[in-house]
């Protein structure tokens, strides 16, 4: 399953889980014999075993599914012209990549590759590179016993290889899991020598249901 979401720039180089016993004796007296009695009880404890069951079931249809995926900004910044390069940071990324998944054992992963940055006349952001940085992944709800899946962090240069960000493995990811991606952590190089423009890169999340 194949998601486009895209990252704008708003200007230049945007988007840029117990016997009890006694005894008792008389004290003997003449022509008398002296007896003596005794009692004891006991108790005995009996054990049982009975059980309790549940029976859960998954659609024979289900499917891992993508949620969200984020929209980045890099807001406006000057172009990029002097003696060094330029190092921008995130502004904003509205949502986290979120997958459901209802039951499915095979695990699961996410890919993401890009577009390069290109402005509405053909010009491009040559040489960017940008970056997410390490996303936080949570569980929807509270206390998910599943294996969490795992993130990693890639640079895109805008070339067509897919790169896994998110990976969870058989019987793992279960339930709906979030990755947040933090606007100060993202961040976009760009070489000094570029026009100024309002630059878009297209991100292509693409869901898997196998690990990797």
């Amino acid at each position: 399953m194949t998601r486009r979401l895209k990252v704008s720039l708003l200007s230049s180089l945007a988007v840029l889980g117990l016997g009890v016993g006694f005894a008792s004796a008389l004290p003997a007296a003449a022509a008398t014999t002296a007896t003596s009695s005794s009692s004891s009880s006991s108790s005995a404890t009996t054990t049982e075993n009975t059980t309790t069951s549940a029976d859960f079931t998954t659609d024979p249809n289900a499917a891992v599914s993508m949620d969200s995926a984020p929209n980045i900004s890099f807001g406006s910044n000057p172009a990029p012209n002097g003696k060094t390069n330029g190092s921008y940071v995130g502004v904003s990324a509205d949502n986290p990549l979120e997958v459901s998944n209802p039951g499915v054992p095979t695990g699961w992963s996410i890919q993401l590759k890009n577009t390069p940055f290109t402005d509405t006349t053909g010009d491009t952001l040559e040489g960017a590179v940008l970056s997410l940085g390490d996303s936080t992944v949570a569980a929807a709800n509270t206390g998910n016993p599943s294996a969490v899946p795992t993130a990693s962090s890639t640079p895109l240069d805008g070339g067509s290889a897919n790169q896994i960000v998110l990976s969870a493995p058989a019987k793992g990811g279960l339930g709906v899991w979030d990755a947040t991606y933090v606007p100060n952590k993202i961040s976009l190089s760009v070489p000094a020598g570029q026009l100024g423009g309002d630059y878009t890169s297209t991100l292509t999340w693409q869901l898997s249901e196998t690990p990797q």
